[in-house]
C-alpha cells in the first residue's frame, strides 16, 4: 500500500503543478495582449503627434505669409 500512496501524491503534486502553471500561462496571455493594446495605443499616438507637428509646420508657413505681408504694407 505503500507504493500507491506514494504514487497518489506524486499524482496530486502533478496535478496541482500542472493548475498552477496553467494559471500562470492564462495571466501571461493577458499580460501579452494588455502590452500589445499598449504598443498599438502608442502607435497610434505617436501617428497623431505626426499629424500635429504637419499642423504646426503648415501653421507656421501660413503665419510667416502673413507677417511678410505685413510688413510689405508697413514699408
Amino acid at each position: 500500500m505503500d507504493i500507491f500512496a506514494g504514487l497518489e501524491e506524486r499524482v496530486d503534486r502533478v496535478v496541482k503543478e500542472h493548475a498552477a502553471l496553467k494559471a500562470r500561462a492564462a495571466e501571461l496571455e493577458q499580460e501579452n495582449a494588455r502590452l500589445k493594446n499598449g504598443a498599438q495605443e502608442l502607435e497610434r499616438a505617436a501617428a497623431r503627434i505626426a499629424e500635429l507637428e504637419q499642423e504646426r509646420a503648415e501653421a507656421r508657413t501660413r503665419l510667416e505669409a502673413i507677417a511678410r505681408k505685413l510688413e510689405a504694407l508697413e514699408g
